[in-house]
């Protein structure tokens, strides 16, 4: 399991990012709580992969 995800652990992050932007500009127009927990949740995984934690 853990090759598996070395060799998939690029992509999630590749695409994390637009996922997280999509959400920041739908937060920005109707920031419920529910997006706004959502976007903290895909940020945080992001900066996770950033850290090398994953």
């Amino acid at each position: 399991m853990y090759n598996w995800w070395l060799k998939i652990r690029l992509s999630v992050r590749a695409i994390l990012f637009p996922l997280i932007c999509i959400q920041f500009v739908r937060t920005l127009f109707l920031p419920t709580p529910l997006d706004v927990f959502i976007l903290f949740a895909l940020f945080l995984a992001y900066l996770g992969f950033l850290l090398n934690v994953y």
